[in-house]
């Protein structure tokens, strides 16, 4: 073999294993792990707020989506404000969340636009219907944002919906073993695994963040369920607000509520339970059914077939 090419392979061996090797030990050792072999950053002034947002965004793509977005972002102050409080019910409380979006939009119409030609081009022939087909999907891709926004929204107030019972019952315990509505609000709020998968937690941290800064209890409470844009939390606010103006005991409130919102949980359980039958009729019908018959009467039907063969 040649003495260079000997030499090339085995750099590109002694590279590969050092490469698998090196991966190995990312995943599988505690002790060497990516985030602990970068530089640290000096905590200056300890955790990032969540009421912060970043001021520049830090892809090139970004600020161009965002340029973009600013530009075509609705004049009325009416549509504006719509998209916004959407957009605060999917979880986006950014100031630039909005162009961020219409830039999205923008981009997926110049996508959904520019698909159907591009394939004409790839394939080397003249696609029919090129213009009609190409409005179309610009249309399509313009709205798909929103179907997405729609859909985001959707699985977010469920799970609001699903942890207010057990978010009540902390509340509850917190307040009857001798703590203040705001220490409560910080105890079942500050936990670093709800916060993690729970949208509800996230917004009580909010609002507590916001209390703290000295915007009125009244005011952010109702600034909380206006973001989450859910029937029981706003429910939930108008309790805290009434209990806070007539001093009633905080405790027997939120017991009250508590168990009001088990009972609404489990009802809503029992309802899907009671349609689940009904949704698996026309799965049944259209794909079961088929292969039921043509295992049950396919013998007899080749049987048919080869009697009429026979008779001819």
């Amino acid at each position: 073999m040649n003495p260079m090419t000997l030499a090339l392979l085995s750099f590109v061996i002694v590279v590969g294993v050092t490469f698998l090797a090196g991966i190995v030990l990312l995943r599988l050792l505690p002790a060497v792990r990516r985030e602990r072999l970068g530089a640290q950053a000096p905590e200056a002034g300890g955790d990032v707020s969540i009421l912060r947002w970043d001021q520049e965004a830090t892809e090139g793509w970004q600020r161009t989506v965002e340029r973009v977005g600013r530009a075509v972002v609705p004049k009325d102050v009416a549509r504006r404000s719509k998209y916004s409080q959407r957009l605060g019910w999917a979880g986006y409380h950014s100031p630039k969340a909005l162009a961020y979006f219409m830039g999205a939009k923008v981009a997926a119409a110049i996508a959904g636009g520019l698909s159907y030609p591009l394939l004409g081009i790839l394939q080397q022939e003249v696609m029919p219907n090129l213009a009609s087909v190409s409005l179309i999907l610009l249309v399509l891709g313009f709205f798909l944002p929103d179907f997405w926004l729609a859909s985001r929204i959707r699985a977010r107030q469920r799970d609001i919906v699903n942890a207010v019972p057990d978010v009540l019952d902390l509340l509850m315990v917190c307040v009857e073993a001798g703590m203040g509505f705001d220490a409560a609000i910080a105890r079942v709020a500050d936990q670093p695994e709800a916060l993690k998968k729970s949208p509800l937690h996230q917004e009580l941290l909010r609002m507590h963040l916001e209390v703290r800064a000295g915007r009125p209890r009244e005011e952010a409470l109702r600034a909380l369920g206006e973001r989450t844009g859910v029937q029981e939390v706003k429910s939930m606010v108008a309790a805290f607000i009434q209990t806070d103006r007539l001093g009633t005991p905080l405790g027997k409130t939120l017991r009250v509520h508590a168990e009001s919102a088990r009972v609404e949980r489990r009802h809503r359980a029992e309802e899907k339970a009671y349609l689940a039958p009904l949704k698996m009729i026309f799965p049944t019908v259209f794909f079961l059914m088929p292969a039921f018959f043509l295992v049950a009467m396919g013998p007899s039907l080749l049987g048919l077939v080869r009697a009429f063969k026979t008779l001819q």
